[in-house]
C-alpha cells in the first residue's frame, strides 16, 4: 500500500503480502500463463489427446466436447534456430518461430494441429512447407480451417457453416467417436463462463482495481490449461480483485492494439512505471473472449460460426484497417484513454497495412501513439524500453478533453516515436 492508501498498479511489487500476487489463485494463473509454451507437450506426456489451434478465435469448444484438449500454440520466447532453413527469413517473425518449434520437435507430441486459412501469405502457405519438412505431426494430423474474409453476409456464414462441419468430421475422427450435442452445449456453458470472467477481469483493469498485465495473464492461461481449473481460478480472482485497493492516478492511460502479446514483461514493464493499460484491440486477449455463444439445439454449429462473425474484424480480413480504427477509437472513447501503442509482430504485412490507418486516426485525433514492431522474444528489449521511456513523457503535456468538437489540434511534440527510427 502507498501513503496515499491507493495500491500499487498491477502486480508489483513482487513480494508484497499485500499485493495481488500474493494469493494463491493468482499466483496460480501467473504459473500456468508462464507455462504456456510448453503447455502442450506437457498436457501431452500426461496422456491427453492435444488438439493444437493456431489461431486462438477457433471454435474451442469442439474440440473439447469430443473429448479432445484444445490448447493455442504459443511460441517459445527465444530466437530461431531451424526455420531459417527453409522458409524466408522476411516472412512474419511469429511464424517463423512457430516452423522453428516444429523442426525442433517441439510439438511432435500433438494429436493434431489446425491451421487456419484465408489469413495471411505466410501463415496461408505454411500447412504445405509443414508437410514437407516437418515429421510430427504428420499430414493426417494437420487441418487447415477457411475462414470467410468478410464478417457479413450468409454467404460467409454458408462457408464457415461448412467448413465447421468438415473440421467437425475431422475431430470425431481424430477422437473416434461422434459429437453429442449434449457434451458440446456442456462445453459452450464452460467456455462461456471462462470468457464472461475474462470480461470482468478486463472491467476491473479499467476502474484500476488490478493490472492489465493480469488479464493478459488470464486470457493466455486461458488458452493453454484446463479450461475448467482455469473458470474456478478465474472466478475466486474477480472475487478478490473487486474489493482490492484501487490504484491512484496513472501516469498514462493507453489502449494496446497488435497481434499475439504473449510475453508479460512488456504489460509489468508499463505498470511499474505507473503506466495503465486499460483496454487492448490484439488477437491473443480482448478478442479471444468476445462475444458469448449461444448454441440453438437445432443448429449449434451454426450458431458457432455465427459467434465467430460476431467479433472483432481480424486485420487479414476485407476493410479491416477502417474496421479496426473505428473499434479502437471506440475503446478509447470507452476506457477515457488518452493514447494508444500499436505492437505489430516484424514482418506481419495485415497489421503493417492496418497500422497505417490506425496511427493516421490517431494523429487526426491528436492522441499519442507509438508503434514498435515486436518479436516472440521481444528481442531488443532495451530499445523498446527506451522508446517506451519517450512515449510516456509525451503525457505530461496531453490535453485531458482529447474527443470536443473543436477542430483537431497539431500535436503537442515536434514528432510522434512512432515516426522515429
Amino acid at each position: 500500500m502507498r501513503p496515499d492508501g491507493s495500491a500499487p498498479r498491477g502486480l508489483s511489487p513482487r513480494g508484497d503480502p499485500n499485493s495481488l500476487a500474493s494469493h494463491p489463485p493468482v499466483r496460480r494463473v501467473l504459473e500456468l500463463a508462464a507455462d504456456a509454451p510448453g503447455a502442450a507437450a506437457r498436457l501431452a506426456a500426461q496422456g491427453k489427446r492435444v488438439i493444437g489451434l493456431v489461431c486462438p478465435n477457433l471454435p474451442e469448444e469442439l474440440p473439447h466436447a469430443l473429448g479432445l484438449t484444445p490448447v493455442r500454440i504459443v511460441v517459445r520466447p527465444e530466437p530461431v534456430v531451424r526455420s531459417p532453413e527453409v522458409l524466408q527469413t522476411f516472412c512474419c517473425t511469429w511464424v517463423q518461430a512457430l516452423l522453428d518449434q516444429a523442426l525442433r520437435g517441439q510439438l511432435a507430441p500433438l494429436h493434431g494441429l489446425t491451421f487456419p486459412c484465408n489469413t495471411c501469405d505466410s501463415l496461408q502457405n505454411l500447412p504445405d512447407i509443414w508437410r514437407h519438412t516437418v515429421e510430427r505431426p504428420g499430414p493426417e494430423a494437420l487441418f487447415s480451417l477457411r475462414l470467410p474474409v468478410v464478417n457479413e453476409g450468409e454467404a460467409a456464414l454458408g462457408l464457415l457453416r461448412a467448413e465447421i462441419d468438415g473440421w467437425t468430421s475431422w475431430l470425431e475422427a481424430r477422437a473416434g467417436a461422434p459429437l453429442e450435442p449434449a457434451r458440446l452445449a456442456a462445453s459452450a456453458r464452460l467456455f462461456n463462463r471462462v470468457r464472461a470472467a475474462l470480461r470482468r477481469l478486463q472491467q476491473l483493469a479499467a476502474q484500476g482495481q488490478i493490472g492489465y498485465s493480469l488479464v493478459q495473464a488470464a486470457a493466455l492461461a486461458s488458452q493453454t490449461h484446463d479450461r475448467a481449473e482455469i473458470a474456478d481460478l478465474l472466478d475466486q480472482i474477480t472475487e478478490i480483485a473487486a474489493v482490492a485497493p484501487r490504484a491512484g492516478e496513472a501516469r498514462a492511460r493507453v489502449v494496446l492494439a497488435g497481434g499475439y502479446l504473449d510475453d508479460t514483461r512488456l504489460l509489468e514493464w508499463l505498470e511499474e512505471r505507473d503506466a495503465a493499460v486499460v483496454d487492448d484491440d490484439s488477437c491473443a486477449i480482448s478478442r479471444t473472449f468476445e462475444p458469448a455463444v449461444d448454441l440453438d439445439p437445432q443448429e449449434p454449429l451454426a450458431d458457432l460460426a455465427r459467434r465467430h462473425l460476431r467479433r472483432s474484424r481480424c486485420p487479414v480480413q476485407l476493410g479491416s484497417g477502417t474496421a479496426r480504427r473505428d473499434t479502437l477509437v471506440q475503446k478509447i472513447r470507452r476506457a477515457e484513454a488518452q493514447g494508444a501503442i500499436l505492437l505489430p509482430y516484424k514482418g506481419c504485412e495485415p497489421h503493417a497495412f492496418d497500422n497505417v490507418i490506425l496511427a493516421e486516426e490517431l494523429s487526426r485525433l491528436g492522441l499519442p501513439h507509438i508503434t514498435l514492431e515486436i518479436e516472440p522474444h521481444l528481442g531488443s528489449w532495451g530499445q523498446l524500453t527506451t522508446r517506451l521511456e519517450a512515449f510516456l513523457e509525451m503525457f505530461s503535456v496531453v490535453d485531458d478533453d482529447l474527443f470536443d468538437d473543436s477542430p483537431p489540434r497539431p500535436p503537442h511534440r515536434p514528432h510522434s516515436p512512432s515516426e522515429v527510427s
